[in-house]
């Protein structure tokens, strides 16, 4: 630790060491005395604390330094909350920037609280940040006493909306100040077109205005409630009502505005009533009509509170992720027992969401039904309340497993072009000279005077003859090699290939099942398919313990013709799949990495398409070929 952080810190005690006096004394001549005091904290990059203030002697109510050099979850603090804040600490620490933020603690002897956070770097003689002072404060009470009067403030909106009369409010000047939803309900006029408009300029007939502005000004004078029966021309016709004229006072008990409460007579009631009927049935049809759009749409659509709890989940969840909807409702990814490595990927983004009150659009894998991996482009909107706070966020996610697989085909595809031309540049020119060398190699074995170097001169041989197989395979990368293409089937291939892949199989000690369909001739280069399958074949060997079963089948699927390798292997990593067929990728020891980059430049070749499914309990190759 710094000496300035030791300086600062033995500062910070010596005042709660003070401060700690004057509450006792006070706490003697006032027992029930308390104090709520920020906590507050010294952390290093190792998340330790190395000072904590009085505060959390009184909080805890127990010694501050018991804290010294442990971690939260040392502590015992609820694991998933502190590693959300242990991300913040970790942007100041790159960043050095104050952040300040909400967070709520699962405390063992307190329950949950929620704790409005400071966060200040701080620095060493060095000017490096090495440890953070973190202000917490609980504002447990102010945020329940702040909802409740949210959903006070909020029921009196509704019930002032929502009421069949209609309720305004104007001042001293007969300015309207406020106009509810009935008044466009009753009389065909949006409360736009009248607030901030006085009697005289919103259209009423002059007799109308000049009966309210008397009746107004007797209620300004006198403070009492008075009514008033008066009738106007609306969108809607003749409109018939009868107004409550009802002071409202201010603190010195003077007349400050009238709130007026207009009701109608009892046939334009009858008329209205009809109507409002009328446009709940219509509100009804469009909720039916949304409803069915949301639950049909092939896109998946979530609703997740501030927990990240799922609200609503639509039905494509399960036909597109093999999760039922029950299964999410009420639940956390975590609660639903998704791999961690899974939700972190995206969990980011709802919680950026909900901090910003920004949209997000990121695209992630997600593991589908049959245990392959799927990708989706997800897009991520807050949804906010009435006082502008996200209060839920909704996410709308698209399968681009399709494209993706086509943009990772291309790509491939676009190396394997790279490496083909390169290949086809310089293979001849480096296989010659092996040749040469080759060749006096051989020559000096022969004879007597080196002898006794026989053995040397064959492992460099050996070697040679390595370097140009490697190299005949770099060749077979590009793109336009000569392939001479003959009506065959894929079945004879398959035979003249069985009593080596029988062999083979023998000597790593694996089973073979070979299981050919009725399929028509198509288009070849034989000797391709013939390196095509003896790759996937090697590879499938190497993938599997002694004991395991290797698969190849050929069968007819709509307009193609299919070849399927499959082994029971423990299944291909997902940093694997993704660049399978990439030249000089290998998890073999003294692997190079062309095999499969053959195998896929081959496909191509042939108009062909290479699919991997992948799973722990093994892998299939499957080629199909256009018939």
């Amino acid at each position: 630790m710094s000496r300035i952080i030791e300086d600062y810190i033995v500062k910070l005690k010596a005042a709660d060491s003070q401060l700690e006096q004057i509450v006792n004394l006070r706490r003697e001549a006032e027992p029930d005395y308390q104090i709520e005091l920020p906590l507050t904290s010294i952390i290093d990059k190792n998340y330790r604390f190395l000072y904590t203030n009085l505060a959390y002697r009184l909080f805890f109510k127990i010694d501050p330094d018991s804290f010294i050099g442990k971690t939260s979850k040392q502590l015992g603090i609820n694991t998933e909350q502190v590693t959300q804040i242990q991300a913040i600490l970790d942007s100041v620490f790159a960043k050095g920037k104050m952040h300040k933020f909400i967070n709520d603690i699962d405390f063992p002897n307190r329950g949950k609280r929620a704790f409005e956070y400071l966060v200040n770097p701080l620095y060493n003689d060095q000017a490096d940040i090495e440890a953070v002072i973190v202000t917490a404060r609980d504002i447990t009470e102010r945020l329940a006493m702040e909802e409740e009067q949210r959903k006070q403030k909020q029921l009196y909106e509704n019930l002032v909306e929502n009421f069949p009369d209609i309720i305004a409010r104007h001042d001293r000047n007969h300015r309207y100040l406020f106009v509810n939803s009935a008044l466009e309900r009753i009389a065909g006029i949006p409360p736009g077109e009248i607030v901030g408009k006085t009697f005289d300029n919103i259209g009423l007939p002059e007799e109308t205005w000049r009966t309210w502005c008397e009746r107004c000004e007797e209620v300004f004078e006198t403070g009492e409630t008075v009514t008033v029966d008066t009738e106007f021309a609306s969108p809607k016709g003749i409109i018939k009502i009868e107004t409550i004229l009802i002071p409202e006072f201010d603190k010195k008990r003077n007349v400050e505005t009238i709130l007026a409460i207009c009701r109608l007579g009892p046939r334009q009631l009858k008329h209205t009533l009809t109507e409002l009927e009328q446009a709940n049935e219509e509100l009804s049809k469009q909720k039916r009509y949304f409803a069915t759009i949301i639950e049909n749409i092939p896109m998946v659509i979530c609703r997740f509170d501030r927990d990240l709890r799922h609200i609503y989940v639509s039905p494509a969840l399960e036909a597109q992720c093999g999760v039922k909807a029950e299964r999410c409702l009420g639940k956390t990814w975590r609660e639903m027992g998704m791999d961690e490595t899974v939700y972190l990927a995206f969990q980011g983004f709802f919680e950026d969401a909900f901090s910003t009150g920004q949209a997000a659009e990121f695209e992630t894998p997600f593991p589908n039904p049959p245990g392959e991996m799927a990708y989706f482009r997800t897009l991520v909107i807050p949804e906010m309340d009435e006082l502008g706070q996200v209060q839920t966020v909704l996410s709308i996610s698209q399968d681009i497993t399709s494209k993706k697989k086509l943009e990772i085909e291309m790509s491939r595809l676009d190396i394997l072009n790279v490496v083909g031309e390169m290949a086809a540049s310089i293979g001849h020119e480096v296989r010659n000279p092996l040749t040469t060398v080759r060749g006096y190699l051989q020559f000096f074995q022969n004879k007597k005077e080196t002898i006794q170097y026989h053995e040397q001169f064959q492992i460099m041989i050996d070697e040679l003859d390595r370097a140009n197989l490697i190299i005949s395979e770099f060749l077979s990368l590009a793109k336009n090699k000569a392939v001479k293409f003959n009506l065959c089937n894929l079945n004879a291939i398959i035979n003249k290939l069985s009593p080596l892949i029988h062999s083979d199989a023998l000597h790593f000690g694996h089973n073979v099942q070979i299981e050919m369909g009725n399929i028509p001739d198509i288009n070849l280069d034989e000797k391709e398919l013939r390196q095509l399958l003896l790759n996937l074949m090697r590879n499938a060997f190497e993938a599997m313990k002694t004991g395991g079963t290797l698969t190849i089948q050929s069968y007819v699927d709509g307009d193609n013709v299919v070849l399927t390798v499959r082994d029971t292997g423990t299944g291909i990593p997902q940093k694997i799949l993704d660049k399978l067929g990439t030249p000089f990728l290998t998890t073999k020891e003294n692997g190079v990495g062309l095999g499969m980059a053959v195998c896929y430049r081959i496909a191509d070749r042939h108009g062909a398409k290479i699919d991997v499914k992948t799973s722990p309990q093994g892998t299939t190759f499957l080629v199909t070929f256009k018939i």
